[in-house]
């Protein structure tokens, strides 16, 4: 028995329109880091920055930063679930296919790393996702139990951490031998951010592909157990709500979505104005001050991802007519989801990097913002106009096409 692809007819709207909500959260956030090194990463306001740009780091920083990646992350769990279940009632090896899928899906991200941005996230979704196949079976009160754990599991050994190096401050050796660990990774830091920021600025295509593979390498080799950890405990509470048909059912439950707005909104907010009072740190080695920020945005991130859901959610159920016309638009957008997250990295690395238009480091943060949304808006209607003619976007098409092994019909 061969398996078929989701027909356009049986998308879920909702989600499609969180999908559509969550690329201009992405696209505010990762407007900054297409004008500098990926390397330069820290958590806080922007440095050197005041005025106008300063207030708009800051709101960013407690409305956005974290939070939609996370979102993102959710609909690639509950995307699990459905893509998952559908498979088993067509095929008797579902999850060959979903492995199928994640190794599309990983060497789209790498090409886009190693080609387009840095910054890719689809390789590391697709490495975090092979852990979903040891979960088919799990039911959803266990799902969002082990969600949390992996979320939690790296706060955890980052505190455990933090408390071990400051035991070993008593002793002088190891005092020395943590000063010259954090020396060390500084300078290569410095070194990787340094060669990055000249190739971005000026440099040619070769060498900026150069210095996208040295900060790929470098961002997720030492971070890989965090980000697999994060991003499969977030994928498995995505999977839990889609095993509830919570954000996934026809069925109406308001109930659900204001208990989300209200106990993931208040936390995730209060959470979020606690980081941003604290000193921005070098995420290097363990510090209280890092786990601190480490954890209070983990919360934000998930808090206020759940109430933007839920907010969204509540607006199509319950809210005027307008307003569900307007969320309506984001929709196509949704469906398109992968087409234009890589779209976005290939226009503003084209606007921004020297071998394209040059622009890079001269915009402040109003203009990058005004940018980032017009850019959105645009996002939103040519994917319109794109799926009154085409039955998916075209990274979708191929995605299917490499997935299923079959030719899919694009044009209507």
């Amino acid at each position: 028995m061969t398996a078929n692809s989701i027909n356009p007819n049986q998308r879920i709207e909702l989600l499609d329109i969180i999908r559509g909500f969550s690329l201009l959260g992405i696209i505010l956030m990762n407007m900054a880091f297409f004008q500098r090194p990926l390397t330069t990463m820290s958590l806080g306001l922007g440095e050197g920055e005041s005025g106008i740009d300063q207030a708009l780091a800051w709101g960013l920083f407690i409305f956005a930063e974290g939070k939609f990646y996370t979102m993102f992350s959710l609909l690639f769990g509950m995307g699990f679930v459905i893509f998952y279940d559908r498979a088993k009632q067509k095929i008797d090896t579902p999850k060959w296919l979903f492995l199928r899928r994640l190794i599309v899906l990983g060497i789209i991200g790498v090409a886009h790393a190693v080609f387009v941005w840095a910054g890719d996230i689809l390789f590391i979704y697709a490495v975090s996702g092979l852990f979903l196949l040891f979960f088919v079976r799990t039911s959803a009160s266990r799902l969002w139990k082990w969600g949390l754990f992996f979320m939690s599991l790296p706060v955890a050994l980052l505190w455990l951490s933090t408390v071990s190096v400051n035991a070993s401050g008593q002793s002088p050796e190891r005092a020395q031998q943590y000063q010259t660990d954090t020396n060390e990774m500084k300078n290569t830091l410095s070194e990787v951010a340094n060669f990055a920021h000249e190739a971005y600025s000026s440099g040619s295509y070769r060498a900026v592909t150069e210095a996208r593979i040295d900060e790929f390498s470098f961002l997720w080799g030492v971070d890989i157990f965090i980000a697999i950890s994060t991003f499969l405990g977030i994928f498995l509470l995505g999977a839990a709500f889609s095993r509830r048909g919570i954000f996934t059912s026809s069925e109406i439950q308001p109930k659900v979505y204001r208990k989300l707005l209200v106990f993931g909104g208040i936390p995730g907010l209060f959470a979020a104005l606690y980081a941003s009072s604290l000193p921005t740190t070098e995420m290097v080695l363990p510090t209280v001050n890092a786990a601190l920020l480490y954890s209070l945005t983990q919360i934000a991130s998930l808090g206020l991802c759940l109430a933007y859901m839920a907010l969204l959610a509540l607006m199509l159920d319950t809210g005027k007519s307008k307003a569900k016309s307007l969320l309506r638009q984001m929709a196509p957008a949704g469906r398109m989801a992968l087409t234009n997250y890589l779209l976005q990295s290939v226009f503003f690395t084209t606007l921004f990097y020297g071998y394209g238009f040059g622009l890079y480091g001269e915009m402040g943060r109003l203009e990058m913002m005004l940018m980032a949304l017009s850019f959105w808006l645009v996002q939103l209607k040519l994917s319109e106009r794109w799926l009154q003619h085409f039955n998916y976007g075209p990274f979708e098409w191929l995605w299917r096409l490499a997935t299923y092994g079959q030719w899919q019909a694009l044009k209507k």
